[in-house]
This record gives C-alpha cells, structure tokens and sequence, in this order.
C-alpha cells in the first residue's frame, strides 16, 4: 500500500487534532488579504519564475492552462482551527513548472510571490498544485483565481492565492507572513509546524491572535486606499 501522505483523505488521522470539521454545501472562503483588482486583466497578466534559474518563464494564461494538468483530491485545514474536507483541484504540479524552469544546482528554495504583496517559501521539492479550478469548475476570485497553490498537508494560509511569480532560491527567505510574525512579536512558524504537530493550545490562542491583527491590518488599508481613491464620507 503506498505512504499515505498527510492532507491526503487517507492521510489517519485525517482531521489533525483539536481541529473541527466544517459541514457545509458551500466553501468558508477566508480570505485575509484581497487581490488589488475585482478582474485580472488577462491582456497583463503573466506567471513568471525567475531567481537562480537558467529557464525563467513567463506565460500568458492560456499559455499556462496548455501545460500538462493533474486533478488532487486534498482537505483544507485553517489555521483558525476547522477543516474542510475533499476538494478535487485541478492544476499543473510544481515539479512540472521545475522541470521547465531548470533551477540551477544550489537552488533549494522557492518563495511564491501573489497580489497584493502576500509571499510563500516552501522546499524546491515541496508537494504543491498550482490549481486553476476546484471541483471542475474554474477558482472563484475569492478562491484565488485566476491561480493559486495548493499545500496539501500545512496550514491552509499556505496555500498563496492569486499567484503570479515563484522565485527560487540557494538561500531560504521569510515570506510575507513570517515577516509580520516578527513584527507581532512573536518568533516566525517553523517550516516544519503543520495543523498535526502543532498540539499546544497558548501557541494556537497565539497564532488567531497574530492573523486577526492581519485581517484588521488589510481593512485598514483598504480603507485608507478608498478613501484616497473617494475622499472621506461627507
């Protein structure tokens, strides 16, 4: 029987522990920062890899939608502490876009750039989809669309939506949410914390309390950025 991998549905236990299961027809879509447009504009848009590559891509959508596809069947698991279980994603697997990259030899590393400025490190051999649809259906754009990553196994904020670049890297870099963790106060996740080894109440109180702080962050620019854009209410 092959290794069961863990955000897998055969993955036991399947639900980490002290987490809860969402029961619900529709998807509890969190999102903690938006995308800066309501609609890609495709005319623009391009997924880029570059960094220390000797093949940097640049591609339209259509371009990306033509590379070899693969359907996942994988849960989510929010750091808040709920779960959602059996996604079908379709999309193209890292190694795939890898392979074309053609990282040179030290490159250890890729740091997923999205919208908005949000980032995400993982291992150059990290099991990761780059998924433009779930369920047989294209993403909704709170869902990530046009494209977005899919981290089976961690914690559901690591799957970046609204991805646009991947950089790879000899050297490990923070990322978006590391760097806001330092300046929480509070040290960076560890690459290797996940919803099942994480088992410690005081740090998941820690955790709700460091994305919360996000979330009121990302309202309050917003906020600020409509009202440059609008003048203040009258």
């Amino acid at each position: 029987m092959p290794f069961a991998k863990r955000g897998y549905p055969d993955f036991d236990p399947r639900i980490p522990p002290g987490w809860r299961v969402v029961l619900s027809d529709s998807w509890p879509i969190n999102t903690t920062i938006g995308p800066d447009e309501e609609t890609p504009d495709f005319n623009t848009w391009r997924f880029e890899t570059y960094g220390d590559v000797t093949n940097p891509l640049s591609l339209a959508y259509q371009d990306f939608l033509r590379l070899p596809h693969v359907k996942i069947l994988a849960d989510h698991h929010c750091i808040d502490g709920w779960s959602y279980l059996g996604h079908e994603w379709g999309g193209v697997p890292l190694h795939e876009i890898t392979k074309r990259t053609m990282p040179i030899d030290g490159a250890r590393h890729i740091l997923i750039e999205c919208e908005s400025g949000v980032s995400q490190t993982f291992p150059i051999d990290q099991d990761l989809l780059l998924a433009t649809e779930r369920n047989g259906k294209p993403l909704a754009r709170g869902g990530g669309f046009p494209l977005r990553a899919i981290a089976p196994g961690e914690y559901g904020y690591k799957s970046t939506k609204w991805v646009r670049k991947i950089k790879f890297t000899s050297t490990r870099e923070y990322d978006f949410y590391e760097k806001g963790a330092i300046g929480f106060g509070i040290p960076p996740i560890p690459p290797e914390e996940n919803p099942w080894n994480c088992n410690d109440l005081e740090r998941k109180k820690v955790l709700k309390r460091f994305f919360s702080s996000m979330v009121e962050a990302e309202r309050r620019r917003r906020a600020e950025r409509w009202t440059t854009e609008h003048g203040k209410p009258k």
